[in-house]
């Protein structure tokens, strides 16, 4: 009989130890990278190459908090690890939302899917709906930097009181695209939660790429509206027309001249890396505009550049726009803390 309980005792124990792998499995486990401390390119050539079964799960939610008395609305995308993961806020770029264009060949938005890259490598992340935009309250026009920046800087609030049982809130990043870039490095500057950025395609000089998106003569217009008042304005890229027009407000004119990301950056001592395409004809020259960064900027860094224009060349597929993700993922997994 004792033989017996022993057995079974032991036949138990095994029981558990498979469950635990099965679960292990079911939820995914870190990569090994190769070395005891592995570089940045070791860790995005392993992430790169991982095997689709190694990839955490994930849940996704609409979670909403108050900025200004506005709602703001994000997608919240949390890993299936059975601990407390790092989170990533995403940021998009000018006239977008936490929804916007689809990549071709696919049926997901482009910062959508950067939220599955970056949760199968075991990373949450809050997509923003900045106020005016997407779900969130508010009307385009409304919308500057310094209101734009107001809302990542109260995400920084949201996710350290309210999401310390579903992330770690002791490791916040930032992946800031294009004006989001703009927006993520003064956020990253002012605010010393922030402890890792990276910046796609970001704005460097804001007079410079305003011009060439709204022209002149738009700028000119803009800034002469009555106080409050706001105007519909065309977009161009080299001076061609794009079929597409934008409700702006005086406040956004006059924003642009009231913050400079290259002062901003000089303020944030933490980790940096740019992504940027050689091909951008919105933010050129590169990587001469991404090297700005890294000048005033003090502290770890990395540029990286891809043979891409803006927005990775989402128009033709998402290889690239994967490449920029699993180069930040790598990126985060070296300098955040508690990955």
């Amino acid at each position: 009989m004792k033989q017996n309980k022993t057995i079974g005792a032991i036949t138990f124990f095994v029981m558990c130890i498979l469950v635990s792998i099965v679960n292990l499995n079911a939820i995914g486990a870190k990569p090994e990278y190769g070395s005891a401390n592995p570089s940045v390119e070791e860790i995005y050539s392993k992430i790169r190459n991982t095997e689709a079964s190694k990839y955490y799960q994930w849940d996704e939610s609409i979670v909403t908090f108050m900025n200004e008395g506005m709602t703001v609305v994000c997608s919240l995308t949390i890993p299936r690890t059975g601990d407390l993961r790092p989170i990533i806020i995403t940021l998009n770029g000018f006239a977008g939302d936490r929804n916007d264009w689809v990549i071709a060949g696919t049926d997901e938005p482009y910062f959508k899917r950067v939220a599955r890259r970056l949760a199968e490598q075991g990373f949450a992340s809050l997509r923003i709906d900045f106020r005016g935009s997407g779900d969130s309250d508010g009307e385009y026009q409304m919308t500057t930097f310094s209101t734009q920046i107001s809302d990542v800087l109260a995400a920084v609030d949201y996710i350290s009181h309210n999401l310390r049982q579903q992330v770690n809130t002791q490791a916040i990043g930032i992946i800031g695209f294009s004006q989001g870039g703009l927006v993520g490095s003064a956020t990253a500057s002012r605010d010393k939660r922030v402890d890792s950025l990276v910046l796609w395609s970001p704005v460097t000089s804001p007079a410079h790429c305003f011009t060439g998106l709204l022209t002149d003569q738009g700028i000119k217009r803009g800034l002469a509206l009555p106080d409050g008042g706001s105007d519909i304005f065309g977009l161009y890229i080299n001076g061609q027309y794009l079929n597409w027009d934008v409700p702006l407000g005086k406040v956004f004119f006059q924003d642009i001249f009231n913050i400079d990301p290259l002062v901003e950056i000089t303020k944030y001592k933490n980790p940096m890396m740019l992504v940027v395409g050689q091909s951008d004809p919105i933010i050129w020259p590169q990587p001469a505009n991404g090297k700005l960064y890294l000048k005033y900027h003090s502290g770890n860094e990395k540029l990286i550049e891809l043979d891409a224009d803006h927005d990775f060349n989402s128009w033709e597929g998402p290889n690239k726009i994967d490449d920029a993700a699993y180069w930040s993922i790598a990126w985060f997994i070296k300098t955040l803390k508690s990955y």
